[in-house]
C-alpha cells in the first residue's frame, strides 16, 4: 500500500514539473499560447484525473490530503492572478508559486485573450479538482 501511495505522489510531482518544463518558455516571455501549450495544459488535467482517480481507489488519506492542499495552492494562486490581472496589484513573493503551480495552465490561452478570464478558468478548473479530492478524502474513512 505504501508503495501505491508513493508512485501516485511522485507520478504528481512530476506531472507538475514536466507540465512546467513544456510550458515554461511561453509562460515566461508571455508569448501568444501555441496548439503545444494547448495539448500539454490538456494533457496535465487527464493526467490529474487518472492521479486522483487511481489514488482513489487506494484510499490513502494522507495521499488525498496532499492532493486537497495542492489544489487549495493551486486555486488560491489562480484566484491571486486573477486578482492582480484586474486592478495591477503587486505580489512578488506569489512569483516563485506561480511559475511552479500555473505555467502548465498556460494553454488556456489558446482559447482566451485575457489572463484574467483564462485566471478564472483555471480557479473554477481548480475549485472542481479540489472538491473531487476532498469528496474522496471523505469517502477513505
Amino acid at each position: 500500500m505504501k508503495n501505491k501511495a508513493t508512485t501516485g505522489i511522485v507520478l504528481s510531482i512530476l506531472t507538475v514539473i514536466i507540465g512546467m518544463i513544456l510550458n515554461f518558455q511561453e509562460f515566461l516571455m508571455g508569448s501568444p499560447a501555441t496548439l503545444k501549450n494547448l495539448i500539454v495544459t490538456f494533457a496535465y488535467i487527464i493526467m490529474w484525473m487518472l492521479i486522483i482517480t487511481r489514488s482513489t481507489k487506494f484510499k490513502n488519506r494522507g495521499v488525498m490530503r496532499y492532493y486537497s492542499i495542492f489544489w487549495i495552492l493551486t486555486l488560491f494562486l489562480s484566484i491571486l492572478t486573477g486578482y492582480v490581472n484586474s486592478i495591477g496589484a503587486q505580489v512578488d513573493w506569489a512569483i516563485p508559486f506561480a511559475i511552479l503551480l500555473l505555467g502548465q495552465w498556460y494553454g488556456i490561452n489558446f482559447f482566451v485573450g485575457s489572463f484574467f478570464t483564462a485566471s478564472i478558468i483555471m480557479a473554477f478548473i481548480s475549485l472542481v479538482m479540489l472538491t473531487i479530492t476532498v469528496i474522496s478524502l471523505k469517502q477513505t474513512k
